[in-house]
Order: structure tokens, then C-alpha cells, then sequence
């Protein structure tokens, strides 16, 4: 059975899990169903263990799985592609006239699926003892295997199209598990908050997407790295595709930017950070595998994958960003109050190391990070679950302290991720997130000193080197932080602190996570780095047997090739750089020389103010200046208020002025005229009643008297009749005598 198989498998264990869950749930009740989302998981986990033993080996594999480049062997991508939608022409399609689903299976998507899974296995397995009182406990473990799906589908996906479909998936259950308790109001209005600024990184997304598919007919992603390798663009910026159609330079950087603001709405980058730290209304574990493996993995994972296709202002782009985001979710985290919002603003900051490196071109040190930061991210997130539990769902840490006493083992595992985190190391040797961190680090020390070493660039290149070598100090210190006011010291609050406990069933997965915090990044052991590094090889491999000068992997810091020995020491360099390969060494010195010591530094730092609680940080604040940035940091530098501001307060404004047009000027002409039209039709209704009706009126009561005047004589009484004729004929004769006698 090969790997893509396996993976397939991985992927519809989840799904398998959803269905039964949807319909059997309710029926299995508690704690069975989760003892089958969990199990469906684990077996996730086992078929990824699985295809990773089937990859890593080369020797004695067919010849058709494998590429040969001079002395080295790589596996060869494993590619399924299924006709879908038909297009017309299009180029580099597998069936011309379709646009594709199907699967790709490198080192990476084997990688991804490791960590994806072994994660999700130990938020299923702690969920079992921290949701166990939930009166929709079935529910929620329906909801958890539906996301695991969705990301693996994402990753396993070989088409961008394919990878669309399941991210709008993962957008969906991440809306159903932040608002899982959607009885509380924040919790539904987190989730709301999440799902529309999703939206708005999506309606980015869909712009690039649809620019690709306008141009190539499809997205295939073998296809789309080898068409628009930015490596072949010309002195314009443009890249001619086969059937001649040219792509110009503008449209591919907007496209690239286009894509990337997909991530930035997943991966919660600046300006669309800010329904990350509210998507903490959810359960713990929601919190955990969102932070860690699925939703705000997915970004920076999408940027991995369309990195050969960004051009250099794209990446540039991509890299201020990042480093916006790392420096002022850093510093916000410094005063959070809330366990979970330290953490939240802390994975913030990790994900803006990620899209910095792959802006600057440290492909492999970005996904590192992405690995390594899972690890210590969930056994954070999970940690504080642990501590939120057993301080009956208390989330401040003001009411915190010396919970190391009571909890022991949550005290242990929280502190080596807070080690991992800060990027502990000593001599080449430390936790998961020495090697990731110091990784980008270095290379943005590289990329800040080749860009500099061009007299025509400007020193704030810098900026990349210097805000990531203080943001790992600052790093340190608040994690340090948390830590010191959540477990050491003296109770601040004596009922929690007596009422809390650790439930194995929930510190077990602590455990797990915990040495995977310790060696998790170690070079060979885990091999994680090698085989990120390894998916470059084989893609760059399987497109060179059709495009020999295929280099879409490449830093390329300096897209015009020009460096000169006049920029030698602009901006810090010590020496002239003539070549990539100096730059790195300087980069690898000025890690060394500035970060090598950040972590003992800020966990100094963080002990010493908070040994004794909140006394030293207490008299800080009574300084204004502090005070103030205290509050400003805080209220989250206020964005929130902006935007409530900006956007929803213009909105309302417009929809109140809306709303009172429509009252007074669309409704007052309609109630106007029809004021009118009753007025008027008040005056024919009078004309109608008095002149018309009287008219007719009156001829029927003329015709009415007449008829009476006819109708009294002729009563039809023959007694009547012979009287009246009796008196008649006696009338004429009495009146004839009289006649005759007068004469």
C-alpha cells in the first residue's frame, strides 16, 4: 500500500467518524462517543505513521517512484488528478477542457499529516476528560472530526481549487466549535466575528484564484509552479506562458497578494488579526487544535504552497506583514490578564515569524516553525485547559498562583513549552523552538544584510533582522510570566487553589506533547526540517524532467541580481557580501551574537518581576507613562475600537442615514401621494354620493311617488271597483239633472 493511499485513508477516517457520529451520537451518548471520535482519530495517526515509514526509504524502491538527480535520490511526488468542471483549452492540464480535482503527496503533505494528526489525537483524548460534564458532549466530537477532515483534505489536496473547497470547510467548523456554546452571547459573536473576517481574507483568495484560472484554465499546483516560476521573469517583470499569452508583472504580484490574503484571514495576520484572541469563548480544545494544527495552519501552509509563484514585491509584501504582526502581538501579550489570551496573541506572534520567513525567503524555516510550534502551542493550550479546569473554569491569572503544588504535572509540561516557546538552547542543542526560531532568525539576519549590501535599498530592511531579535526576548518574558503567575507563589485565590486536581485521562496527552516540545525540532531525530526541505527537491525534480531551469523554490532576495561591494557595511554589514553564501554566514553571526541568549535573558526577566506576584509590575504602573501603555496594551492597542469605529460605526451611520431617507423622503413621497389620491378620491366619493346618487335618486322617487298615485286605485277589490263605478255613474247623472235644470 503506498503513501497516497495511506493518506487517503487518514483523511476519510474523520469523515467515517462525522457520519457515525451525526447519527448515532445522541444514541452512544457519553462517554462512547467520544471514545469513537478519538479512536477514528487514532487510527488517522496510525495510517500517517504508516505512510511516513513507507516514504523516508529510497534504496530499493521502483524506478517509477523515485527521481534520480546526479548522485541524489528523491521520491517522486505522487499526483492524482480527477477531471471536474469542463473549462475549454487550457494549459498543462492533465484532460485539456477540465478543471481538476485530486491529491498531491510529497514529504511535506507527509509531514503535515503526522503533525496534524498527532495533534488532534491528543486534543480528542484530553477533550474526553474536559468536556465530560457537556450536555452536547456527542456533538462536539462530531464537530471535531468534521474539522480534522477538513484540514486533512486540505492538505492531501493537489489543486488550488481542491485546497479552496476544504478551506471554506475548515472556515465552517471552526464557526461550530468557536460558538459551540452559542448560549453565551460572546461565545456566538465570536464566532460570527470569525466566520466574516474570514470572508474578507476568502474574497482575496478568490481574487487570485480566479486570476490563475483566467490565465491557465486550471490550478493544478505542479502546473501552476511550473507555468509561473517567478525565477523566469523578465526585465519587465513579466512571464510569456506557452500558448503566448503574456502575464504581467503587476497582475502576478497582485494574484500572489490576492492568494495571501486568504492566509491572512486564517492565519489572523495584520489587518484580520483580531478575531483570533475572541475565538477563546470556545472549549479549550477547540482552542488548542485551532492554535496548533488545523485553521491558523492552514495559512501559512497555503503560502508554502503557492511560494514559487510570488513574486518579489509579493514576498516583500508577505514580509511586513509578518513582522507586524510578530512585533505587535508580542507586545500586547505582555499584559493580558486572561491565560488564554496570552496564548492566543502568542500564537499571533509565532504565525508572523512564519509569514516573515516566507517572505524573506526561508521557505523551509517558515514550515519548521509550523511543525515545531504545533507541538508546544497544543501543550499550551491544553495546559491551560488543565489549569481552567481545575480552577472551575477561572480563566484570570490574578486569581491563579501556586498551582504547581496542586497540579503538578501541568506544572512540569506547561513549563517545557514555555522552554520550547522561548526558544531554549545551549551550544547547537534545545528544545523544538531553538531550531525553527533561530532559523528564521538567521536567515532574516541573511536577507537584512544581502538586501542592505545594495547601496540602492534603503537600511529599514533591517527592521526584518532587528524586530524578530527583540520580539524573542519579549517572548520569553511573557511566557515566563504566565507561567510564574499561574503556578508559583502564593494563592491569590484560596477556593481555587483548594478545589484544584489533575484528572490523568487529561495530563496523559500533556505528557506526549511535552517531549515531543523537547525533541521535536532536533536535526535527524524526527526529521521534520529534512523532509520540508526534501519536498522542495522532489517538486523542483518532477518539473525539471519537462522545464529544465525550473527554480521557483529560490530566496531570491535580490530579483535584479545586483549586489555591490560600495553597500559594505550599510546598515550594520561588517563586511562586503559578494555572494548568498557570506550573507548567510553573516546572518548565522548575528543570530548567534544577538539571539543566542534571548531566551535565558526574558525567562531571567520574567522570574525576577514576578517572583512575589504582582507587587514590582504594580508599582511600575504607577508611573503615567507605563500606566498608559499599559492600557493601550491592553485593550489590544485598540483595534478593536477602531474597527468598531471605522467599519461597523460608518456602516451604522450610513444605515441610519439610510434608514431616515427612506423614512422621510422615499416614504414621505409615497404617503404624499397617497394623501392625495384619498383626498381626491374623498372629492369623487362626495360628487358620487351628493350629485351623481341624488340625481338618480331623486327620478326613482318621482317614478316611486307616481307609482304610488297609479297603484292606490287599482287595490284589485271588485267591491272597490263597483263602488267607485256606482259613484261615478251616480256623480254623472246627479250632475246631468243639475245641468238640465239650470237651463
Amino acid at each position: 500500500m503506498n503513501a497516497a493511499t495511506l493518506l487517503t485513508i487518514a483523511t476519510l477516517l474523520p469523515l467515517a467518524s462525522f457520519v457515525l457520529l451525526v447519527f448515532l451520537g445522541k444514541r452512544l451518548g457519553n462517554p462512547l462517543a467520544g471514545w469513537v471520535g478519538t479512536a477514528f482519530i487514532v487510527g488517522s495517526f496510525a495510517c500517517s505513521m504508516l505512510a511516513l515509514l513507507v516514504w523516508l526509504p529510497t534504496s530499493g524502491v521502483p524506478d517509477a517512484q523515485v527521481i534520480r538527480t546526479g548522485e541524489e535520490t528523491v521520491r517522486a511526488p505522487i499526483q492524482l488528478r480527477i477531471p471536474w468542471i469542463p473549462t475549454g483549452a487550457g494549459i498543462g492540464q492533465a484532460r485539456a477542457g477540465y478543471l481538476d480535482l485530486g491529491i498531491y503527496v510529497d514529504s511535506l503533505t507527509i509531514a503535515m499529516f503526522a503533525m496534524i494528526t498527532l495533534v488532534a489525537a491528543a486534543v480528542h483524548v484530553f477533550s474526553l476528560g474536559y468536556m465530560a460534564g457537556d450536555k452536547r458532549f456527542p456533538r462536539f466530537f462530531t464537530y471535531l472530526s468534521l474539522f480534522c477532515f477538513s484540514m486533512l483534505g486540505l492538505v492531501i489536496g493537489g489543486t488550488l481549487l481542491h485546497l479552496f473547497v476544504f478551506w471554506e470547510l475548515v472556515g465552517l467548523c471552526s464557526y461550530l466549535l468557536i460558538g459551540f456554546w452559542y448560549e453565551k452571547k460572546s461565545a456566538s459573536n465570536a464566532a460570527i466575528k470569525a466566520f466574516v473576517t474570514n470572508r474578507i481574507g476568502d474574497f482575496g483568495f478568490l481574487i487570485g484564484l480566479g486570476i490563475l484560472f483566467y490565465h491557465l484554465g486550471n490550478v493544478t499546483l505542479p502546473d501552476v509552479w511550473r507555468l509561473l516560476d517567478v525565477s523566469k521573469m523578465g526585465a519587465d517583470g513579466a512571464i510569456t506562458l506557452p500558448n503566448g499569452v503574456v502575464f504581467g508583472g503587476t497582475l502576478l504580484t497582485v494574484m500572489g497578494i490576492g492568494l495571501f490574503f486568504g492566509a491572512v484571514g486564517k492565519s489572523a495576520q495584520f489587518p484580520l488579526h483580531v478575531w483570533l484572541p475572541d475565538a477563546m469563548e470556545g472549549p479549550t480544545p477547540v482552542s488548542a487544535l485551532i492554535h496548533a494544527a488545523t485553521m491558523v495552519a492552514a495559512g501559512v501552509y497555503l503560502v508554502g504552497r503557492i511560494f514559487p509563484i510570488l513574486t518579489p514585491d509579493a514576498r516583500l509584501f508577505i514580509a511586513i506583514i509578518g513582522v507586524t504582526t510578530l512585533t505587535m502581538a508580542a507586545l500586547i501579550a505582555l499584559v493580558q490578564s486572561d491565560i488564554k489570551k496570552v496564548l492566543a496573541y502568542s500564537t499571533l506572534s509565532q504565525l508572523g515569524y512564519m509569514i516573515l520567513a516566507m517572505g524573506i525567503g526561508s521557505w523551509v524555516g517558515g514550515l519548521f516553525h509550523l511543525i515545531t510550534h504545533a507541538f508546544f502551542k497544543a501543550l499550551l493550550f491544553l495546559g491551560s485547559g488543565s489549569v481552567i479546569y481545575a480552577a472551575h473554569h477561572e480563566q484570570e491569572l490574578p486569581q491563579y498562583g501556586g498551582l504547581w503544588r496542586k497540579i503538578p504535572w501541568t506544572a512540569l509540561t506547561f513549563g517545557i513549552a514555555v522552554l520550547a516557546i522561548a526558544g531554549t538552547g545551549i551550544a547547537g542543542v534545545g528544545f523544538a523552538g531553538f531550531y525553527s526560531k533561530d532559523m528564521i532568525v538567521r536567515d532574516a539576519g541573511a536577507f537584512s544584510t544581502w538586501m542592505t549590501s545594495d547601496p540602492k535599498r534603503s537600511g529599514w530592511f533591517w527592521a526584518f533582522f532587528l524586530l524578530p531579535t527583540a520580539i524573542a526576548y519579549v517572548t520569553a518574558f511573557y511566557m515566563t510570566r504566565c507561567w510564574m503567575l499561574t503556578f508559583w507563589g502564593k494563592p491569590r485565590n484560596k477556593h481555587v487553589y483548594d478545589h484544584a486536581q489533575e484528572r490523568p485521562v487529561m495530563f496523559v496527552p500533556l505528557i506526549a506533547l511535552a517531549v515531543l516540545s523537547i525533541v521535536g525540532g532536533f536535526p535527524g531525530l524526527l526529521g521534520a526540517r529534512e523532509m520540508i526541505a526534501n519536498s522542495t527537491k522532489e517538486a523542483t525534480a518532477l518539473i525539471r524532467r519537462t522545464e529544465p531551469t525550473f527554480n521557483g523554490f529560490a530566496a531570491m532576495w535580490n530579483p535584479d541580481g545586483s549586489h555591490s561591494e560600495a553597500g559594505a557595511g550599510k546598515g550594520g554589514a561588517a563586511h562586503a557580501i559578494h555572494t548568498r553564501a557570506q550573507a548567510q554566514e553573516h546572518g548565522e553571526h548575528l543570530m548567534h551574537t544577538w539571539v543566542g541568549w534571548a531566551f535565558l535573558v526574558g525567562i531571567g526577566l520574567g522570574a525576577a518581576m514576578y517572583w512575589r506576584g504582582y507587587g514590582i509590575a504594580n508599582a511600575l504602573m504607577k508611573v503615567p507613562p507605563l500606566r498608559w501603555l499599559h492600557a493601550w496594551l491592553y485593550r489590544r492597542m485598540y483595534f478593536d475600537e477602531l474597527y468598531r469605529f471605522v467599519f461597523i460605526g460608518v456602516t451604522m451611520f450610513f444605515a441610519y442615514l439610510a434608514a431616515w431617507f427612506d423614512r422621510f423622503v422615499v416614504d414621505g413621497v409615497v404617503n404624499g401621494a397617497a394623501t392625495l389620491t384619498r383626498m381626491t378620491a374623498d372629492l369623487v366619493g362626495l360628487n358620487d354620493r351628493v350629485v351623481v346618487d341624488g340625481s338618480v335618486t331623486g327620478v326613482a322617487n318621482a317614478a316611486r311617488g307616481m307609482g304610488a298615485m297609479v297603484r292606490n286605485p287599482t287595490s284589485g277589490r271588485i267591491r272597490l271597483y263597483v263602488t267607485l263605478l256606482v259613484g261615478a255613474v251616480s256623480l254623472g247623472v246627479v250632475s246631468a239633472i243639475i245641468i238640465t235644470l239650470s237651463r
